[in-house]
């Protein structure tokens, strides 16, 4: 561990590697969709005009909009044909799934329980259970918390391309000493693929709140304030998922208390969190039948 520690990139190095690389063909239009779905203000033809400019993204929210998964009856030939009818959240999630997902295609062959495959379907997991979380238990609209699920990880996917023998070392050693992914890296590295994605998130101006909580997503205790309820939402949504398997699990062995403390302080019963789970595994289920992963 020594050795690969020596011969790590800072930060800054990564971040300047990310922006020199095929990642950052991504930047301007993501940037763009996380704005317009954190902006209370943001209207159907906000939404219309950023997806129409990028044809290869049209393209695909089409096809996905007239997916088995929506279950329409009609074709659907324009987007704003999809956001009549799949609704305006419903398009505002597929499109950010559909530009998030291009940093995912790079598969690869899954070790240690890892492979983008399996991060994409743990980041769609915890997306819908978080939203659900928000929509159910607190009438929210569960916008802010579906992107912070779905891009929580992006620190990883920076790892794998850049820092891929070094990851190898830290899911070997996750595995082998069921730990936290965030201990293992800090070991490795001496920051974590948390560290990765704030800053990241940061440069490419996402809002503040997101930025701190992708900083923290399982380090709740780290939370104040008013993204409190971000930061326990999300770190909730992993351990849901880590407890019903889905994807690939950074949280290593669960961390009984502090799930459990979230879960309190969220005043979430674990029954409820349960049918929840339920849904969102119907709706991967669904998802993987219509080959979206």
């Amino acid at each position: 561990m020594e050795l690969l520690n020596s011969m790590s990139k800072s930060l800054d190095q990564l971040l300047s590697l990310v922006n020199h690389s095929e990642i950052a063909s991504i930047k301007a239009t993501l940037s763009k969709i996380i704005e317009v779905i954190h902006n209370p203000e943001s209207s159907v033809m906000d939404l219309k005009n950023l997806i129409e400019i990028d044809p290869p993204l049209a393209a695909n929210v089409l096809r996905r909009a007239n997916s088995a998964f929506y279950g329409m009856r009609r074709g659907i030939h324009s987007i704003m044909d999809a956001i009549i009818f799949i609704g305006f959240d419903a398009v505002k999630e597929l499109t950010l799934n559909q530009k998030f997902f291009e940093l995912f295609q790079k598969n690869g062959v899954e070790i240690h329980g890892y492979s983008r495959r399996v991060l994409w379907e743990h980041s769609i997991g915890v997306a819908l259970c978080g939203k659900l979380i928000y929509r159910r238990e607190f009438r929210k609209n569960g916008g802010d918390m579906y992107t912070a699920g779905l891009i929580h990880d992006i620190g990883i996917i920076v790892e794998d391309q850049f820092l891929h023998a070094e990851l190898l070392s830290i899911l070997a050693d996750k595995e082998e000493h069921e730990r936290d992914l965030h201990s293992a890296e800090a070991d490795v590295l001496g920051y974590c693929h948390e560290d990765i994605g704030k800053r990241l998130a940061e440069d490419w101006n996402f809002p503040e709140e997101l930025c701190l909580v992708l900083g923290e997503a399982e380090r709740p205790e780290t939370s104040e304030g008013p993204r409190l309820l971000l930061a326990d939402t999300l770190y909730v949504a992993n351990c849901a998922c880590q407890l019903r398997k889905v994807g690939f699990s950074e949280l290593g062995r669960l961390d009984r208390p502090a799930y459990e403390d979230c879960l309190n302080r969220l005043r979430i019963k674990e029954r409820a969190l349960d049918f929840i789970m339920d849904e969102v595994n119907a709706q991967i289920a669904l998802m993987k039948n219509d080959g979206w992963f």
